[in-house]
């Protein structure tokens, strides 16, 4: 029997009665577990339910290619994030995040700081206490950087300027550029991708741009929500981050789509 603590990040029917979870942990990553009659059971419903944190009793079969499979035993709720599930569009952000948790989070590599990024986006955003916006902006982009997507962004990659009051970033190289470096030409490229209207992937960071993606990507986690922006750089940081997610994991997202028509 294995115990462990983790975040329901999806959930499926399975079966007549029974349904899928998958588990967000800090020691496995993504992992599913099976819960048996989980669609009428009293005793699991309220700990598989969608972005509800609880401990887990799991049992753990093999099959004959020597795969691991989880099924249910039992369970404690530890937090259920009531108010996401009263508000239609905290609820449609939290499912895009549950998109970019499943996507990119498979392996068990960085899981615990996956885990705890995950649970103080969900306590602001179940909250209230910090712009939607601004928790979007902060999880996609340091969910990037938790899972190998972290830019470089000590300074120009060619003449190691730290700070310009113009930079650019290359969404796909993840390097920066200063303006001196950027007139000859070099680290500005821009590609065709699938949108002809969206052709190009570099960045332009002013100063205080520069300085809000460095404190994302590079701040230690107990500081990380401690800021505010101005409604223009908040739209500014949204479409960064956006973007950079976008082409960082090569994939739009349909739940995004859907939370910003709300």
């Amino acid at each position: 029997m294995l115990t462990i603590k983790g975040l329901v990040i999806s959930e499926r029917d399975s079966g007549e009665t029974g349904k899928a979870v998958t588990i967000l942990t800090a020691e496995l990553g993504c992992i599913s577990v099976y819960v048996r009659g989980g669609r009428k059971s009293k005793k699991s419903v309220s700990s598989t339910q969608l972005f509800c944190y609880a401990e887990f009793s799991l049992e753990e079969k093999r099959d004959a290619k020597n795969v691991t499979h989880y099924y249910y035993n039992s369970s404690e709720p530890i937090r259920m994030f009531y108010e996401i599930r009263l508000d239609a569009k905290k609820l449609a952000l939290a499912c895009y995040f549950s998109d970019l948790l499943r996507y990119a989070c498979e392996s068990a590599e960085n899981a615990e700081e996956i885990l705890r990024l995950t649970l103080n986006t969900l306590h602001f955003l179940d909250k209230g206490e910090r712009d939607v916006e601004l928790l979007r902006a902060i999880f996609e982009l340091r969910l990037a950087c938790e899972t190998g997507y972290r830019p470089d962004l000590i300074g120009c990659h060619i003449c190691y300027k730290a700070e310009d009051e113009l930079m650019y970033l290359n969404m796909r190289t993840g390097q920066l550029t200063c303006s001196a470096c950027a007139e000859t030409g070099e680290g500005i490229t821009s590609v065709q991708t699938e949108n002809p209207d969206d052709d190009r992937f570099t960045a332009e960071l002013d100063a205080t741009m520069l300085y809000t993606v460095r404190f994302i990507a590079l701040v230690e986690f107990d500081r990380l929500f401690s800021f505010r922006l101005s409604e223009r750089y908040l739209v500014r940081l949204n479409t960064f981050c956006e973007n950079y997610i976008r082409y960082q994991f090569g994939k739009r997202f349909d739940t995004l789509r859907f939370y910003k028509l709300l």
